[in-house]
């Protein structure tokens, strides 16, 4: 969903570019034929106004994209068959000068379409209009199979066809290739989550967790303030296994994840150390409100849990930063406190030093 919304938003910036560079490119070309004495189609003129609305449509409204992709696809899709049209089948003083001015704009236009989107969709109507394009030469070809092809417009228009089927094969190869390349950044992405996220709890695991606290650890000696580390574990959790079967306490444990990511703050970060035990970094500004903060994270997992398990709990010990401290000299600190919250009875906060 991410990847598809980021996708979006170069798309549609994209067109907010372009769009208003095809109208003046649009109007321009229309002013210059009536400077020459040629007729000037108003497909010309319609399709600068044309865009103009379209990205100013898109610039307001931004759920308007798919709508303006498909405008866009299908203006250039007739705006190129009808000046093919009028370039070969206009009189021989005026065919060469047509088509020569048309021709550069039909390889843009079909990376226009393909470039940006780079899907199978965008795919087919490249394809199409190259195909309508394709369809076009050869009704002129038909036409003027008896009198002959103009000389002047022969070999331009071999060249025209045969460059434009280059560049629809080369970018369609990148379109194949981007999504490929996207495909394998997608799953060395999964990769990496999975590398450091715990399966069972979507959470970080141990290893992203060492490299937090290493963070935490450096920006504090970079003068930043310190996190407090809050260490817990699920009381009795041995005995729910025991006497409920693993995946109970699969269920318990998700629970019990669910509850505190709902207390903490969005700043605030939980992972799984090991088997029941977790470890939270937080930001305050004095220990007590880590105290307080942990008084909470228990509450609100014995609410969580009390309908269906009464004996599940939750032991805590919180572990301010000391200078000089590593991530195993934090974490002992941590687990310290945390045995001591289970030597006073369990279900309770204990401050280490």
């Amino acid at each position: 969903m991410e990847r598809d919304t980021r996708l979006d938003g170069l798309r549609r910036q994209f067109l907010l570019l372009t769009l208003p560079i095809a109208a003046v490119a649009g109007f321009s070309e229309w002013l210059l034929l009536r400077r020459n004495g040629e007729p000037a189609p108003p497909l010309l003129l319609v399709a600068a106004i044309a865009s103009l609305a379209l990205a100013l449509l898109l610039w307001r409204r931004r759920r308007s994209l798919r709508f303006v992709e498909a405008a866009v696809a299908t203006g250039v899709a007739a705006a190129l068959f009808v000046l093919l049209y009028n370039a070969l089948f206009a009189p021989e003083d005026v065919a060469a000068g047509r088509f020569a001015r048309l021709a550069p704009w039909v390889s843009v236009s079909l990376a226009a379409v393909l470039l940006p989107l780079g899907s199978h969709r965008a795919t087919w109507a490249a394809s199409g209009i190259y195909t309508g394009l394709l369809v076009i030469g050869a009704a002129y070809l038909v036409r003027t199979g008896q009198s002959g092809v103009r000389p002047a417009l022969l070999e331009p228009l071999i060249q025209f066809y045969l460059s434009n089927a280059v560049l629809l094969c080369l970018l369609y190869s990148w379109a194949e290739m981007r999504k490929q390349y996207d495909r394998t950044r997608h799953l060395a992405r999964s990769m990496a989550d999975l590398a450091h996220t715990d399966p069972l709890l979507g959470i970080p695991n141990r290893r992203q967790m060492q490299a937090y606290i290493q963070r935490e650890i450096r920006e504090a000696e970079e003068g930043m303030e310190p996190a407090t580390m809050i260490m817990f574990d699920v009381d009795r959790f041995k005995q729910v296994n025991d006497t409920y079967g693993h995946e109970t306490g699969d269920l318990v444990l998700r629970a019990v994840t669910s509850a505190v990511r709902q207390t903490l703050r969005s700043t605030d970060r939980v992972g799984r150390w090991g088997g029941d035990e977790f470890i939270v970094l937080v930001h305050v500004s004095e220990l007590s409100q880590a105290y307080q903060l942990a008084q909470r994270l228990g509450d609100a997992v014995h609410q969580k849990l009390s309908d269906r398990f009464l004996q599940v709990t939750i032991s805590l010990g919180v572990a301010p930063y000391h200078p000089g401290d590593t991530v195993a000299s934090w974490v002992r600190r941590a687990d310290q406190a945390l045995l001591g919250a289970k030597e006073s009875g369990r279900n309770r906060v204990v401050v280490g030093s």
